[in-house]
């Protein structure tokens, strides 16, 4: 799946959660809308430094500030790490809001065309 449609299913899943997911969907809609994010980043790294993609997660959004202007990586980093700890079940948290979630993939959704906007222009440029 592309990271457009799996941000796709967090929507429907978000909006309109079924009735077998009813005590699950809050960390599901998390992992699809991370998911998602990791693939954009994925294909960005490929384009751009396809060296990185072997690294952690972690490290990608380290070096993230090096490749794209300062408040693209802090959206990157923030969604990332927001999604993650909403989607790592302890008994005594309470499962994210919808209005987290929400956020995080209005967030991931306007990061996507920014990683490709990038990716493209380095291509462009590259090419020259």
């Amino acid at each position: 799946m592309t990271p457009e449609q799996l941000l796709d299913e967090a929507s429907t899943l978000l909006h309109r959660p079924s009735r077998s997911m009813r005590r699950c969907w809050q960390r599901g809609c998390a992992c699809l809308t991370r998911l998602a994010l990791e693939q954009g980043l994925r294909i960005y790294w490929d384009q751009v430094a396809p060296s990185v993609i072997r690294c952690p997660m972690r490290h990608q959004l380290l070096a993230l500030p090096a490749f794209v202007d300062a408040s693209t990586a802090l959206l990157a980093r923030t969604a990332w790490h927001g999604l993650s700890r909403a989607m790592h079940h302890h008994v005594y948290e309470l499962a994210p809001t919808v209005a987290e979630l929400e956020s995080w993939h209005r967030d991931v959704t306007c990061l996507l065309p920014q990683l490709h906007a990038v990716s493209s222009a380095n291509n462009t440029t590259g090419s020259d």
